[in-house]
C-alpha cells in the first residue's frame, strides 16, 4: 500500500465548489504537512487565471504559471507547512492526465526546493501526492511520486477525508536577532555581482543557523523525544524555542577585497511554525523551526529594500511577498 493522506475536511468543500464552477481544467497545490508515517493535508487552492491567457488556450496546462504560482505560495506558509502536491479537476481520463500531473508536481517541487538555503535530511518525505477529480462524478484518483527521482513512477495513494485535522497541533515560536554586514562590490551597478554578494552571505548565515544548538522550553531535548506525550486530546500545546549560534569563525579562504560599500541587515527574525500531533519528534520541530528562521532570513523583502536603495537593483524582482520579520534595514555606501 502506498502512503496515506490524511485531508481536512475543508479541502473536501473547496473542491466540490470548484467542480460546480469548473468550466475547463482546474488546476492548482495542496498544502500540508509530511511525516514519516503519515501525510496531512489541510488546504487546497487553484491556480489563478492569467490576465493575458486566451479562450483559445484555456484546456492547455501553463506549467511556467503553475510553478510560479507554486513558488509564491510556498514563500508566503507558514512555517511548518509546505506544498505537498498538486490537483487537477477535469473530466479527462484519470489515465489520461497522470503525464500531466507528473510533470506540475515535479517543476513545482524543483523550483521550490531551488531557492532553499538549509540542506534536507537524508530521512526527508521525499513522496508528493498528486489528485485528479472527476467533476460530474466526483471521483477522486489519488496517487504519489518520489519528487528525488527522476524516473519515480505512480504509486497508489491513499486519501481520507477527517474533521478538525489541524486542531491539536502544536505551536512553536522562535525570536532570532541579526547583525549581518555584507560588503557591496565596488562595481555598483553590477546587478548580477550585488545579487552574489548577498546569496553568498545569507549562505553562510544560513550554515551558522544549521549548526546552532535548538532550545525547546529551556532544555535541550534528545532527538526521539515525543512532543504530545502526556498530552490531552485535542488540546493545542505552545512551546517556545531558542537558537544558540556560535559566532562566525574567520575562514582559510577570506581575503581582504575592495569594496564599494556595505549592505547592514539588523533586527530580528518572529517565526512561528505548527507540527501535526501524530507523535511528533523533538528532531522535527528543530528542523521546522531552523529551516523557518532560515527561509525567513532569506525571504526577499529582507534584502531587496536595501538592493534598491542603491539602484541597482532588477525592477521585475519585486513582484512577490516574502515572509521575514526583519524592523530595521540600512544601506552604507
Amino acid at each position: 500500500m502506498g502512503r496515506g493522506y490524511i485531508v481536512e475536511g475543508a479541502v473536501e468543500g473547496y473542491l466540490s465548489k470548484l467542480c460546480e464552477q469548473q468550466a475547463g481544467p482546474v488546476t492548482g497545490l495542496l498544502i500540508g504537512q509530511s511525516a514519516n508515517q503519515r501525510d496531512f493535508v489541510v488546504m487546497a487552492t487553484r491556480t489563478p487565471q492569467r490576465e493575458e491567457s486566451t479562450a483559445a488556450a484555456g484546456n492547455s496546462l501553463d506549467k511556467e504559471w503553475f510553478t510560479e504560482h507554486a513558488r509564491q505560495v510556498s514563500r508566503m506558509l507558514p512555517g511548518g507547512l509546505s506544498v505537498v502536491g498538486v490537483f487537477i479537476i477535469t473530466d479527462t481520463d484519470a489515465k489520461d492526465t497522470l503525464t500531466s500531473l507528473r510533470q506540475l508536481v515535479f517543476a513545482a517541487e524543483n523550483l521550490i526546493s531551488s531557492e532553499r538555503l538549509w540542506s534536507p535530511a537524508d530521512d526527508d518525505v521525499t513522496e508528493c501526492v498528486t489528485l485528479h477529480v472527476n467533476p460530474k462524478t466526483r471521483k477522486t484518483v489519488c496517487r504519489s511520486f518520489d519528487v528525488r527521482d527522476p524516473k519515480s513512477m505512480a504509486k497508489p495513494a491513499d486519501w481520507k477525508y477527517q474533521s478538525d485535522v489541524c486542531s491539536s497541533w502544536i505551536t512553536m515560536s522562535c525570536c532570532l536577532n541579526v547583525d549581518m554586514l555584507v560588503p557591496l562590490p565596488d562595481n555598483k551597478t553590477s546587478t548580477e555581482s550585488m545579487d552574489k554578494c548577498l546569496k553568498e552571505e545569507l549562505r553562510a548565515w544560513a550554515q551558522q543557523i544549521e549548526s546552532g544548538v535548538c532550545l525547546i522550553d529551556g532544555k535541550k531535548l534528545p532527538e526521539d523525544t515525543e512532543l504530545t506525550s502526556g498530552q490531552k486530546r485535542n488540546v493545542r500545546q505552545t512551546y517556545t524555542t531558542q537558537l544558540l549560534i556560535s559566532p562566525e569563525e574567520q575562514r582559510l579562504t577570506d581575503v581582504v577585497q575592495r569594496c564599494g560599500g556595505s549592505v547592514s541587515v539588523r533586527g530580528a527574525i518572529h517565526s512561528r511554525i505548527y507540527l501535526h500531533s501524530y507523535k511528533p519528534k523533538a528532531k522535527l520541530a528543530e528542523k521546522e523551526i531552523t529551516a523557518e528562521v532560515i527561509e525567513s532570513g532569506a525571504a526577499s523583502d529582507a534584502t531587496e529594500p536595501a538592493v534598491e536603495n542603491v539602484k541597482v537593483q532588477e525592477p521585475q524582482r519585486n513582484n512577490y511577498i516574502g515572509k521575514t520579520r526583519f524592523q530595521h534595514t540600512s544601506t552604507k555606501v
